[in-house]
């Protein structure tokens, strides 16, 4: 006979699991929620900062990654792998996020990328880690409050400046006064004459287009334009033919913010340029060595590591330019050669 009361086993029936796709996303929205309330207090505290602050570039990511760790697993039973994919994905979406919503450049991100999942992927890790312990959750919400407290402690305490220079050196089969020609005024550089290198083509930094010195002798200016619309001055200040051209570096502001990165000028608080130099070496071979060398003085709380970007991005475009140089001598050469 069949039993007239209602089953209880609907109501005693545990509640559907939350699809893991939700949970994700939970966790990592909570994640990018934090890291935009670090990235508005940086802009507010240190508006000229560059985005180079200890505070910001590792407290943010520990912490965004921390939370997104913790809602994804809040009894902390996950294995470290979980734990690391979930704090990567956080940091990708951060980064995403970064460039299309906040609209930071390549530049920026390239420079932030290694750090942001570094120290993010360890602070999910080390955050998933402390979660199984008694007195976890305290520790790691005391963690989420560091980069707040951070940011304007190191904001009111600027960093040490150092001067730092990119030298780099190419060989040329032509006689320094054929090289001398070729490196004051380097015109309309055409696109089959520029290499392929990281900064120019993966992280987008504008190249070279044309060069033209006016005047001569210290005191005459040579204009630039890079692609983009950048445009800027060269101040000779020394002039010798043949051997060696020193400059400074003016560039207007507007030219300064498509130059590398719109939070990255190039005459700030944290960035100048403020030397270039061309020295021209005969060798025995009766070539030439020319040595271009660019010197900047910057002041952040990472100078090392900003100054291994600088030698990344000022010797990739080094490189390019001198192999113009060294083309268009050679090319001089042979014709000389040949008429001879």
């Amino acid at each position: 006979m069949t039993d007239p009361r209602p089953s209880l086993s609907p109501l005693l029936a545990p509640p559907p699991e939350t699809p893991k796709w939700r949970t994700a996303g939970a966790a990592v929205a909570c994640g990018l929620l934090y890291g935009l309330v670090v990235y508005g207090l940086v802009r507010w505290q240190a508006p000229d900062s560059g985005m180079l602050l200890i505070a910001f570039l590792l407290g943010a990511p520990i912490a965004a990654c921390g939370i997104a760790v913790a809602v994804s697993d809040p009894r902390g039973v996950k294995g470290v792998g979980s734990h690391a994919s979930t704090s990567a994905l956080t940091v990708t979406i951060m980064l995403v996020c970064a460039g299309v919503v906040l609209r930071e450049g390549a530049v920026c991100l390239v420079m932030a990328g290694p750090i942001f999942y570094g120290v993010g992927i360890l602070g999910g890790v080390v955050g998933g880690a402390i979660m199984r312990q008694a007195r976890g959750r305290l520790l790691g919400l005391s963690l989420l409050v560091l980069p707040l407290i951070g940011v304007p402690v190191e904001a009111d305490r600027p960093p040490q400046p150092e001067t730092r220079q990119v030298e780099t050196r190419i060989h040329i089969d032509a006689a320094p006064e054929v090289v001398w020609a070729r490196m004051i005024d380097i015109r309309q550089i055409g696109a089959d004459e520029h290499r392929w290198n990281f900064s120019h083509d993966i992280v987008g930094i504008p190249r070279p287009k044309d060069a033209r010195m006016e005047g001569a002798g210290v005191g005459a200016v040579r204009r630039l334009e890079w692609a983009d619309g950048v445009r800027f001055e060269e101040h000779i200040t020394g002039w010798a033919p043949g051997r060696e051209l020193v400059w400074t570096f003016h560039i207007a502001p507007e030219a300064q913010t498509r130059m590398l990165d719109e939070h990255l000028r190039v005459d700030s608080d944290y960035l100048k340029l403020e030397e270039g130099r061309y020295r021209i070496e005969p060798t025995a071979d009766g070539g030439s060595d020319l040595v271009l060398t660019t010197r900047y003085w910057i002041r952040t709380p990472i100078n090392s590591y900003a100054a291994f970007w600088g030698g990344i991005f000022l010797g990739d475009f080094h490189r390019n330019v001198l192999g113009v140089i060294r083309d268009r001598a050679e090319a001089d050469g042979q014709d000389t050669g040949h008429r001879a």
